[in-house]
């Protein structure tokens, strides 16, 4: 696919601002609404993210959406 490279580098940021925060998976999967299983996809450029939920994302991490996407 080509956007394989992008989904991969948003979900390592997405994965590095969380760490950073201490925040775990099942954290921020109920702080987001989301399950557990779909933030490890996003992480590993596994999944496609919509705008609400990465908007969500980026509110439970206090941080913006433009921290997540680096291309």
């Amino acid at each position: 696919m080509e956007n394989e490279r992008e989904k991969r580098s948003l979900g390592a940021h997405v994965r590095a601002v969380r760490e950073a925060q201490g925040v775990s998976q099942r954290q921020l999967a109920l702080m987001t609404g989301t399950s557990r299983s779909y933030l490890w996809k996003i992480e590993t450029g596994a999944a496609d993210v919509g705008i609400d939920v990465l908007c969500r994302i980026a509110r439970a991490l206090d941080a913006n959406v433009a921290d997540f996407i680096d291309f």
